[in-house]
Order: structure tokens, then C-alpha cells, then sequence
């Protein structure tokens, strides 16, 4: 049970959408390139979550839907 932290690639559904995003720190974080800060609002709503979790967002009720985690390796 893999879940989301620092250092992986999430795929989620928003708005009926799927995107993906990797969770970096603050010195890496790069949004143009999908790389987020891990205490961005979007990465510390999904933190410890789980593939196939929901969660609340923008408040709204289980707005995000959690579609895939990845480890990244970094070159």
C-alpha cells in the first residue's frame, strides 16, 4: 500500500479530469512542469493518501479522487 509523500508521482481526478503531479520540496518545486511543494494546499490535501481515496478540496466534499502512485526516480 503505496501512498502518497515527497518524491512521488500522483495521478488524480479533479472536475472529471485526470492530471499528475510530482511532490517535491520547496526547492524543486516547479508547477509548469507538475512539480509541486509538498505544503502547497494540493499536496498537503493529499498526503498519506491511499490509491482510490477521496478527498475533500476547495470545499469541496471528495473532490479529488486518487488514481495512481508512483515512485520517482531522480537522474
Amino acid at each position: 500500500g503505496e501512498s502518497v509523500a515527497i518524491g512521488t508521482r500522483v495521478t488524480y481526478r479533479l472536475n472529471g479530469r485526470d492530471k499528475s503531479i510530482i511532490i517535491v520540496g520547496h526547492d524543486e518545486a516547479d508547477p509548469a512542469q507538475g512539480r509541486i511543494g509538498f505544503s502547497s494546499p494540493l499536496a498537503r490535501a493529499m498526503m498519506g493518501a491511499q490509491v482510490g481515496g477521496r478527498l475533500d478540496f476547495g470545499g469541496k466534499a471528495e473532490a479529488i479522487e486518487i488514481v495512481g502512485i508512483a515512485a520517482v526516480e531522480e537522474a
